[in-house]
């Protein structure tokens, strides 16, 4: 099966699929974009932030890791996935629970599929309650904010009553209650921790976090080791401008983040003696995992836009193709939704092939991604560069193929000679 012949099964499953899914993601886009009126003022502001870092990427990730260090922060610039991998399976070695919050950049480099093909299957828990869900499930997550907002309580209930072996009501409140229940136990045992990062300031070294659930603060407090794994994307000049980036994380899908932590490596006292100690009651170590991987490669190209993005899901919820003809379409196992065609591209082995498979040329260039991302990332200008560069390599449908050489033999799509010439 050639990969347009992947993409229309997708396309006819998803047409196919229950109407369930589409209510909800047309509910969310009402509420979270049409009616959302906070992100408009931050964007003039955010875009000159993650504009800046473009314009000064080597300098302020220099400055960033020299801070982190004197904030006795272990830090690795990995320049590969595999270098990231690798350094965090050395640090956890010998764990038998790791506790984790989101991390997107986790998700681009199969974090946890790589930890559980080395000894740590059944040893990983998500903290954050959709995630959780997702795994306990062995679901497909939906958008980064909110990875199990395509499930109904119901669906919840119903599979977490089997795999607990006991009756859960179909209510958010009780679903909520006996999260909070079965992960508190897990989180009060673990002794490491991996959380992402929303952004990383270099002049203060210190790692940015927002969050609703209060997972993220309590994993980073208790945990005796935090390992933070983020793309060097995240790196923002100052405080006030992480400030800005954490605003408009908030703001973007409407969301009202309960708790933001600043952290400025291991917890430390000097109450005793006036004397700095380190390891407190907070984490004795704090590992900081920069990845690099495609993010220098794209600067100064087309592409290049695509780290402005801060992962909101904005451009998933707006798209009437995943609105229409449900998950599969426009996802892969390194993204989703509109700009994942373009980080996909960036990211797999074969990525001009993968983008194609999620559906490069399904694409209607609507332009209501560009519309709606707070970033204002040209993603339908990157889509088509794509497509040019696909058509080159002759990664292009039978019938496209067909309508372009009668085009160029007939002047027309007909595949044969018109005796009057089209006029429009």
């Amino acid at each position: 099966m050639d990969i347009f012949d992947l993409v229309m099964n997708k396309i006819e499953k998803g047409l196919n699929s229950p109407t369930d899914f589409k209510t909800i993601f047309n509910i969310g886009y009402t509420n979270k974009i049409v009616n959302n009126k906070r992100v408009e003022p931050l964007k003039k502001e955010f875009t000159r932030i993650k504009r800046y870092f473009v314009d000064h990427f080597n300098e302020l990730t220099k400055i960033a890791i020299e801070n982190l260090e004197k904030r006795d922060c272990n830090v690795i610039l990995a320049k590969t996935q595999q270098e990231a991998l690798d350094y965090i399976l050395k640090e956890v070695e010998n764990e038998d629970l790791i506790v984790k919050s989101k991390t997107e950049t986790g998700k681009e480099i199969g974090l946890v599929e790589f930890l559980e093909k080395n000894g740590f299957k059944g040893k990983i828990v998500e903290t954050d309650l959709g995630d959780r869900i997702i795994q306990l499930l062995n679901e497909r997550p939906s958008i980064p904010m909110g990875p199990a907002v395509h499930l109904s309580p119901k669906e919840i209930s119903d599979r977490l009553s089997q795999i607990y072996n006991i009756e859960v009501d179909p209510t958010p409140q009780t679903l909520v209650n006996l999260g909070r229940e079965k992960l508190r136990k897990d989180i009060l045992r673990a002794n490491v921790c991996i959380t992402g990062a929303n952004v990383i300031v270099a002049e203060d070294g210190m790692i940015g976090l927002i969050e609703n659930e209060g997972n993220i603060s309590l994993i980073t407090r208790l945990a005796a080791k935090h390992i933070c794994l983020t793309g060097i994307d995240k790196i923002v000049p100052t405080w006030y401008d992480a400030v800005t980036i954490l605003k408009m994380a908030e703001a973007s899908l409407d969301l009202m983040g309960a708790y933001i932590s600043f952290i400025k490596g291991p917890s430390r006292t000097a109450d005793i003696g006036g004397v700095e100690v380190i390891q407190m009651q907070g984490a004795k170590e704090v590992h900081v995992v920069l990845l690099d991987d495609y993010r220098s490669k794209i600067l100064g190209t087309e592409f290049e836009q695509a780290l402005q993005c801060i992962n909101c899901g904005r451009c998933f919820l707006a798209c009437p193709l995943i609105k229409s003809m449900g998950l599969d379409i426009l996802s892969s196992k390194y993204s989703r939704g509109p700009i994942g065609l373009i980080k996909t591209y960036l990211l797999a082995e074969n990525g001009l092939e993968e983008s194609i498979k999620m559906g490069l040329f399904v694409c209607t260039l609507c332009k209501r991604c560009q519309i709606n991302c707070p970033s204002e990332i040209n993603i339908p200008e990157m889509i088509l560069k794509l497509r040019e560069m696909a058509i080159q390599k002759g990664l292009i449908m039978n019938t496209y193929k067909n309508t372009l050489a009668s085009i160029k033999k007939f002047d027309n799509p007909f595949s044969k000679k018109m005796m009057k010439q089209l006029k429009f």
